[in-house]
């Protein structure tokens, strides 16, 4: 009988294998550090799938006008590009938000174990599930959540777009331009990018705010439930 993990979506993927799979599954795989603001796959590249040993990252897509959406932020012990492990590549980017540490998989390997091993089947079928249940938040978040949560899912996907550009986590936006994206007022706003100041996840100047711990802010938008 398969044992399925929790349905949270803190997914520690090789914790879903015996240690005879977890051995078999990392078989051919390579370890690589990669700097803050490199992209590890998107949709031209070949096939991968890896592991997240430390780190962040965001999974996103974009049009050709240059505009981007935010779709997951994969966090340290997800597996990564499951989907490709059994159907497709999306098209979809990955963007590493913080240096990070990732585990990349041999693809031909994972898709021979996919196949033939149950449980490594059922696991990634897991992992996909939960996939699923935090795109669905994501959605969600931008009308559903508190301003705290708006406010942090915001101030990342600023950020991040950032990053891409200048190389750095920073928001060039007034309160007032932040509160309009979020649907609330300047006040409100000011208050929550104090709350987050305080606890040093961000810094804050005149028309700019400074992501310190995109981790910590990735995580508040990762507690939203509904």
């Amino acid at each position: 009988m398969l044992a399925f993990s929790p349905v949270g979506d803190d997914i520690d993927f090789l914790s879903l294998l015996s240690a005879a799979n977890r051995r078999r599954f990392l078989e051919g795989s390579t370890q690589s550090v990669y700097p803050a603001g490199a992209h590890v796959f998107h949709p031209d590249s070949p096939p991968k799938t890896f592991l997240i040993d430390r780190g962040l990252v965001r999974a996103y897509t974009t049009v050709p006008d240059g505009r981007q959406a935010t779709v997951g932020f994969r966090h340290a012990k997800e597996l990564v590009g499951g989907t490709m492990a059994v159907s497709h590549a999306p098209n979809l980017l990955a963007q590493v938000v913080v240096d990070s540490s990732l585990t990349t998989l041999d693809m031909a390997n994972v898709r021979h174990l996919v196949s033939t091993e149950i449980e490594i089947l059922a696991a990634v079928a897991t992992q996909l599930a939960s996939r699923l249940r935090h795109s669905t938040r994501l959605i969600a978040i931008r009308t559903l959540g508190n301003i705290r949560e708006r406010l942090a899912y915001d101030l990342l996907e600023r950020a991040m777009r950032s990053q891409l550009s200048v190389g750095r986590l920073d928001v060039s936006a007034t309160q007032y331009e932040l509160a309009q994206s979020i649907g609330s007022s300047r006040e409100v706003v000011s208050r929550a990018l104090s709350g987050l100041r305080a606890i040093e996840i961000v810094d804050t100047a005149p028309g700019m705010v400074r992501v310190i711990d995109p981790i910590r802010l990735a995580g508040i938008v990762r507690a939203f439930e509904f």
